[in-house]
Parts: structure tokens; C-alpha cells; sequence
């Protein structure tokens, strides 16, 4: 059972503060619109950045408060709480071990959600659709992400419905893997697509990707995202935001290439 209370790390206070310009000369006076202001963490007074009076301030904690019940309500399970960019970016991952579809094989695979939020305008809030799998006996997973529903930082956007984009998310992953995911599992790999995934990479992990297909030569697209996604959970940090960013693209990548293949035949 998720609570506020677990995600103390990244639940912080924040308050936005008016940048207030103090101009030179003894006669001048302060500034008190400058167009700006601040957003700055209230345990630490630090501040995590600086934006336009169009900024519209989403919370951690609001966003969680709104999630944390519908996600209880199917079953979801927190595999992964991510602090960066000096706490101004944050994303959380759950996946619904209650939920389970069999690709094939009694290959089982389970839905995700992805909640991201920031305080620098970098990203959207967001709630982003995916699937895990259980890939080694140690739990390790692996993870593919599929859909997106967002809502921008702004002053003139709507507010964002945690409780429908969630749900329909997750019912919506679902469906896809009933679909997509067999139409990956039958179709035959292009050489040239594997070409082409190899070059994405980061060229520190283009030889752990490489090493991955030889020992175990992706003979359709369902193998070449597994192959994909094990390097990224296995070998790139986790740490690291630019693997989640990469991570993002690689079940579209892959699903597109498949979607090419199925178009020629």
C-alpha cells in the first residue's frame, strides 16, 4: 500500500517567491514585478530555479496525493522513486503485479505507470504508459514505455486529472499488449534496423548491445527490444536522467521499425 509518508525524499516543501529587481542610484526605487520569480525549496532555502510569472507551480506532493489512491486501487506496486537536476526534476515508476498479460509462451508482462513533475519547466507533468518483465532470477526488470498524457507548467493550461489520465493509461497499455506486443513477438527482424538501433546508443554501450545480440542473435523485434532494454537496465546508471530519456525512445523506436517491416509484406 503506497502512502505519502514513503516519498519524504521527494515530497519537500516548495514557495514561490517574487523576483523583485533593485535597481542602482540612491533615488531609484525596487522593482516589484520584474515579469519572474523564484522557486525555492523551503527546508534548504535553496533556490531550484527561476521562471516567468506564467509558471504554474505543480507540487510533488499534490500530485502524488491525487495519484496515490487510484493507484492503490489497481494494485500498484513502487519500483522506482528518481531525484535530478539538484531536486528541481522528479519521476516515480509503479508497475500492477495484479495485472498480467501472456505475449506468448507464458511470457507475462506487466503494465507501468511513470508520474515526472519539475520545478524548472523542463517537463511537463506527466503520466507516461509502459510494461515490465522480470528478466533475471535477482528480480531485476526491464521496462518499455508506450504512451504519454501530460500537462504543461502554464498559468493557461488546464489542470491536470491524475485520477483519468492514470487510469486510462493503464487501461490502455493493456490493450496494447494484447496487440502490439504479439505483432513484435511474429515478426521477423530487419538486419538493417539492428544497424541502425546499434548506432543510437551511447558509444560506451554500443559494445554491451553488440556483445548481447551475438551471444544471443535477435531473430524478431520482440528479441531486439529485450536485448535493447536489458542494456539499459543493466548496464547503463540508473542514476543517470539521459538513460531514462533514452530509455523512453526505445519502444516506439522498435515498434516502428516492426510497423515498417509489416507494411512491406
Amino acid at each position: 500500500m503506497n502512502t505519502i509518508g514513503q516519498f519524504k525524499d521527494t515530497t519537500f516543501p516548495v514557495k514561490e517567491v517574487p523576483a523583485i529587481g533593485i535597481p542602482t542610484g540612491t533615488k531609484s526605487k525596487k522593482i516589484d514585478s520584474t515579469g519572474y520569480k523564484f522557486i525555492v525549496r523551503e527546508d534548504t532555502n535553496e533556490v531550484i530555479s527561476c521562471m516567468t510569472d506564467e509558471y504554474q507551480l505543480i507540487k510533488n506532493e499534490d500530485v502524488l496525493e491525487k495519484a496515490i489512491p487510484i493507484i492503490n486501487d489497481r494494485g500498484g506496486l513502487l519500483v522506482e522513486e528518481k531525484l535530478f537536476g539538484s531536486s528541481s526534476r522528479t519521476t516515480w515508476k509503479w508497475k500492477f503485479p495484479e495485472i498480467s498479460v501472456d505475449i506468448g509462451g507464458g511470457d507475462l508482462v506487466n503494465p507501468t505507470v511513470s508520474i515526472s513533475n519539475s520545478y524548472d519547466g523542463s517537463m511537463e507533468a506527466s503520466a507516461i504508459a509502459g510494461a515490465f518483465r522480470i528478466v533475471c532470477s535477482n528480480g531485476m526488470i526491464i521496462g518499455f514505455l508506450i504512451g504519454k498524457n501530460s500537462v504543461k507548467h502554464s498559468i493557461w493550461s488546464k489542470n491536470m486529472d491524475i485520477e483519468e489520465i492514470i487510469g486510462s493509461v493503464v487501461n490502455g497499455v493493456e490493450n496494447i499488449l494484447k496487440t502490439d506486443f504479439p505483432k513484435l513477438r511474429d515478426t521477423k527482424v530487419n538486419k538493417l534496423h539492428v544497424a541502425k538501433l546499434l548506432k543510437l546508443f551511447p558509444e560506451n554501450q554500443m559494445q554491451s548491445l553488440f556483445n548481447k545480440m551475438i551471444s544471443k542473435p535477435p531473430r524478431t523485434y520482440w528479441d531486439l527490444l529485450n536485448a535493447a532494454t536489458w542494456v539499459a537496465t543493466h548496464q547503463m546508471k540508473r542514476d543517470v536522467e539521459a538513460t531514462h530519456k533514452f530509455e523512453s525512445k526505445l519502444y516506439p523506436l522498435v515498434n516502428g521499425f516492426a510497423n515498417q517491416e509489416i507494411a512491406k509484406a
